[in-house]
């Protein structure tokens, strides 16, 4: 599904079809750099709902599309991403000539396009105003209704609720608590997010019947397809949205 469509309405046509929603986990890193705009552009091609990002907070105050919270492993710098400014970050290389997106770049990729669920990523390192700075990004750019923001950090996404309480927001967990509704309730938060392995129909029964979207990572083989298929969470989330994409439902 392709168009001017917001989060909430993504997810009640795919309930009214019976289907789940596809995402793509930092785009399509199979076949692309991960969280580049090459990644991104092919996981829109190849059909998917929603792509997945994770941003952070550079020394001068910009929202960086990157995973970890070190340049390492998915580029060829070195360090914390936060101890440096954006245009240090944009002259790295994040695999295949490939640059680093600053999130602007990625909204107008996908805008009207796809649903962007935005990870923040706010341990082990914490970044003080991220929120802030995220929601106002968000709002200048007209696109809180075409947004989710999750983490795992639930404190963050409860401050991020109290900033702003008509952002789609989400937990992100990957243990089988006793109590998810509770969880969601303590974070004030709208969506739980799910390692396949960790939800069961139960789980996910008791989630929609209080009122949350229900999404699920990583998929990407037989046996976690498998399982998302039992469980029949509303989005799913995968490394490989071309091979899982066409089994899904």
């Amino acid at each position: 599904m392709q168009g001017p469509y917001t989060m909430r309405q993504r997810l009640e046509a795919a309930r009214a079809e019976e289907r789940m929603l596809l995402g793509g986990h930092r785009g399509n890193p199979a076949d692309h750099p991960e969280n580049t705009l090459a990644s991104f552009r092919s996981a829109i091609e190849l059909g998917c709902d929603m792509v997945e990002c994770d941003v952070h907070l550079t020394t001068d105050g910009e929202l960086a599309v990157i995973h970890d919270h070190t340049l390492e492993r998915t580029t060829n710098g070195s360090g914390l991403v936060g101890a440096h400014t954006l245009a240090e970050l944009r002259e790295l290389d994040a695999g295949q000539g490939e640059r680093i997106p600053l999130l602007e770049e990625l909204i107008e990729l996908v805008r009207d396009r796809v649903g962007l669920v935005i990870e923040t990523k706010q341990n082990p390192i914490p970044y003080p105003g991220l929120e802030e700075k995220l929601v106002a990004t968000l709002r200048e750019q007209g696109m809180v209704e075409q947004v989710s923001v999750i983490s795992f950090h639930h404190l963050c996404i409860r401050h991020l609720k109290e900033v702003a309480p008509d952002v789609d927001a989400g937990i992100i967990d990957a243990s089988r608590p006793i109590d998810p509704v509770g969880m969601l309730r303590a974070a004030r938060a709208d969506l739980y997010s799910s390692y396949f392995g960790t939800l069961d129909p139960a789980m996910r029964a008791e989630l929609r019947a209080a009122g949350a979207a229900v999404g699920v990572w990583t998929v990407d083989d037989d046996l976690s397809l498998l399982w998302t298929r039992v469980c029949r969470p509303d989005s799913v989330f995968t490394n490989r949205p071309g091979e899982i994409g066409p089994k899904l439902n």
